[in-house]
């Protein structure tokens, strides 16, 4: 467990840049590398531009910051809640946006109500209402214990997971589309999107840098960020409330991806420690990459069929993390 190493992560961003052409280049149509050089000349052939600038690089890229955005908040909620299987949807993110999918599609396809707000925006907004539910429901005074924030985002979970159910079971035949949405696709992601996810990760990234140290401190404990002057509660609320909403926008553009923000954290911590500042460099770049790879599967295993992207990182996660789990604890 090293500090920082420059050469690293240079290797890390090497290593994304490469990949983002190479996953342009392969899929159900493989595209001569020469041609995606050649994009933004007039040389370039019309078809493979089109498919390049309008279908394959918002994605792969989409891709890229989904997984980073879900990596670096997984990281926060690890050291905020010092817990290490904390994940962004360990408080009800997941739940409140399927059932806002669910809704929405209700309403659209079932009722035939017209709605001003696309799938995307209810996604959002269920998300974040789940959230500030947890908050306040899991709020003592001026304090949110951990251990009642975590059990409130478990109890609002089955709350919402049952009402997408009972929606789904009774109108199955308007839903059914709805529900490989909800598995995770970036197959929807477009330059506008991608705009939009940008934001999303700079503004994450700048409040880590931010309160790196504040960071670092609660992650050993509230007590001793009180003695180090801070409070850990106002801290706590921010922090969470940023990375909720940076994990929400991700969710309504690419639908839920599980073990992104588990996995990535835990992988960066046992390669360079636990310092915020440090860690979120690399949990932008594991967690772009790991999501780009699950992604490139997802769209060419089954090709032109494809699979949703959760099910890949699902597949790829779970006997990661148990190696992982079992070599940290050998390490212990």
């Amino acid at each position: 467990m090293g500090g920082f190493s420059p050469l690293l992560l240079l290797l890390t961003i090497i290593i994304s840049f490469i990949l983002v052409i190479i996953f342009t280049s392969f899929g159900s149509v493989k595209i001569p590398f020469e041609e995606i050089i050649k994009i933004f000349t007039d040389e370039a052939n019309p078809m493979y531009k089109t498919l390049i600038l309008d279908l394959r690089l918002p994605r792969v890229i989409g891709s890229f910051l989904v997984g980073s955005i879900l990596a670096i908040s997984g990281n926060i909620l690890q050291l905020i809640i010092q817990n290490p299987l904390a994940d962004p949807y360990i408080i009800g993110i997941s739940s409140g946006a399927s059932f806002g999918a669910v809704l929405y599609t209700a309403l659209s396809s079932v009722f035939g109500i017209t709605l001003i707000f696309g799938i995307e925006f209810f996604s959002f907004a269920f998300a974040m209402a789940t959230t500030f539910i947890v908050l306040y429901i899991s709020r003592e005074g001026k304090k949110i214990p951990i251990l009642s924030l975590i059990l409130s985002g478990v109890i609002i979970s089955f709350l919402f997971n049952s009402l997408s159910t009972l929606l789904t079971v009774m109108y199955w035949r308007n839903l059914i589309h709805v529900n490989l949405w909800l598995m995770g696709s970036t197959g929807d992601i477009g330059w506008n999107d991608n705009i939009i996810l940008f934001i999303v990760l700079t503004v994450l990234v700048s409040t880590i840098f931010f309160f790196s140290k504040e960071l670092n401190v609660l992650s050993m404990g509230d007590n001793l960020a009180v003695f180090s002057g801070i409070n850990p509660e106002k801290i706590k609320i921010l922090l969470i409330v940023i990375s909720v909403l940076a994990v929400s926008a991700a969710v309504a553009k690419a639908g839920i991806i599980g073990f992104v923000g588990l996995i990535i954290p835990h992988i960066v911590r046992m390669i360079k420690g636990p310092h915020s500042r440090l860690s979120s460099l690399y949990n932008l770049f594991l967690g772009g990459i790991f999501l780009m790879i699950c992604d490139y599967i997802s769209r060419t295993i089954f090709a032109p069929s494809e699979l949703p992207i959760g099910v890949i990182t699902s597949l790829a996660g779970a006997p990661l993390f148990i190696y992982v789990m079992k070599k940290s604890r050998n390490k212990s």
